[in-house]
């Protein structure tokens, strides 16, 4: 008998694919095989993205889309129906799930004859090599997020995670060592650390922010790992102490992403965020002092409600004034049941503004982007492979930023067919986001 088949669609961030990795391979101990096409799996499965209206209007496209493809049993899982609630999921499904272990559970239950027949005319072999993989990675051959927590316990009045994914849940120091331990032994070299609040890593257990500083410590002491790229650092005091430590830790990649949202000290007051306007100079500058060459990604919000032509222009200055590496501007959401959305239904910001200051900041930072890029041009980089003539620098994180691309199709130097994991790149060109380059000796 064929072994049934699944099909995993991941939205949205980081964290889910890391959630969608884990739960391809119990599905795999459960006996199913992992498929590329809907039209012929057994068990199609959406892990959603239902942080922003946007987002859910993705989800809600994808779920319809895969119920005309395919005739398997559709599963609605992860924080599309956390948000809105299991029960109010109004699309096309056979099943729904907020977590993995739900998912896990309805499967097995829908397959469990077939699955069992399955087991017992397995390869006893092939078997236990499943059973002893602890981690699927699908980001690229040589770097892998590594996830040490759940959940956020800030009250940042515009944002939902907490309802979805809900308070703080640091994942212990042995559980991830294993894991970033594993995925070095797997070729693994850069370890992208993700969390929904990085450094605030193992508060929740009643332990202090420097703790994060000791995980770090023991991440860069595994043999094979040489950068380690820090995501969702929060902007508050904790966060110059921070940029101190990765100033004396070489294997930390000089590259930080750090959401201020807002400069404008009311909008920031009234998003409960911790940072004012004074400390994210003092924060960036900073950086400036003792990591000249950090390269920065930041995302804002325009058209927070009660958000000026003087609190916009403010936030320009702002990103003219430290030429962020790369940004990241966002329209206001309206979240119900998060209270910035009492405070716009109150004083709204007309939806043609937002749209223009959109434009409008996007606009003033690519102008800064392409002068940023064109510098570029002459030096060298050790960039790490991503696929096929494509590499990455220490200034382009996976997936979100630009890449490195050979112009010349060079032929890689490493042997029997594998590529090596880093290369120096001279940059010869601009296209775009991307930076065309030749491998150079060094």
């Amino acid at each position: 008998m064929a072994k049934a088949k699944f099909f995993l669609l991941n939205l949205g961030c980081p964290k889910n694919l890391v959630d969608s990795e884990k739960l391809s391979l119990e599905l795999m101990k459960l006996g199913l095989s992992p498929s590329t096409d809907p039209q012929n799996s057994d068990v199609v499965i959406v892990n959603t993205c239902g942080f922003i209206d946007s987002a859910r209007k993705m989800t809600e496209y994808y779920v319809r889309k895969l119920r005309n493809q395919s005739e398997g049993k559709l599963i609605v899982m992860g924080c599309y129906p956390k948000r809105v609630g299991l029960e109010n999921v109004n699309l096309p499904y056979d099943y729904v799930a907020g977590t993995i272990e739900e998912t896990l559970e309805i499967t097995e239950n829908i397959f469990k004859k077939r699955l069992r027949k399955t087991k017992q005319n397995s390869e006893i072999k092939k078997n236990i090599e499943i059973q002893r993989i602890k981690r699927i990675n699908t980001l690229s051959r040589f770097s892998a997020y590594l996830k040490i927590s759940e959940g956020c316990s800030r009250l940042c009045t515009f944002c939902s995670i907490p309802k979805i994914r809900g308070p703080l849940q640091s994942l212990g120091e042995k559980q991830i060592l294993e894991e970033a331990n594993y995925l070095a032994e797997a070729g693994v070299k850069e370890l992208v650390i993700i969390s929904q609040d990085t450094t605030m890593w193992n508060v929740d257990k009643g332990g202090k922010r420097e703790d994060i500083f000791r995980l770090l410590d023991k991440i860069s002491e595994i043999e094979g790992i040489e950068w380690i790229r820090l995501f969702y650092i929060y902007p508050d005091r904790f966060s110059i102490s921070l940029i101190n430590y990765i100033s004396q830790n070489p294997k930390i990649v000089r590259y930080i992403e750090m959401p201020f949202q807002h400069i404008d000290d009311q909008i920031l007051a009234n998003m409960a965020r911790a940072t004012r306007e004074k400390l994210a100079y003092e924060i960036l500058e900073n950086i400036r002092t003792k990591i000249p060459e950090m390269a920065i990604r930041t995302e804002l919000i325009v058209g927070f409600p009660g958000e000026t032509d003087e609190k916009f222009q403010k936030l320009m200055k702002f990103v003219e004034e430290f030429k962020f590496d790369w940004l990241g501007v966002f329209e206001f959401s309206p979240e119900k049941g998060t209270p910035s959305y009492k405070m716009w239904e109150q004083n709204q910001v007309p939806k043609k503004t937002v749209k223009e200051r959109k434009k409008e900041l996007m606009k003033l930072w690519n102008e800064i982007f392409k002068r940023k890029q064109s510098e570029k041009i002459g030096k060298i980089f050790k960039c790490i492979y991503e696929s096929e003539n494509t590499y990455r620098a220490y200034f382009q994180a996976p997936e979100i930023d630009g890449t490195v691309k050979i112009w010349q199709r060079q032929k890689n130097s490493g042997q029997n067919g594998f590529s090596r994991s880093f290369e120096y790149i001279k940059i010869e060109k601009v296209d775009g986001e991307n930076l065309l380059g030749e491998f150079v000796n060094v």
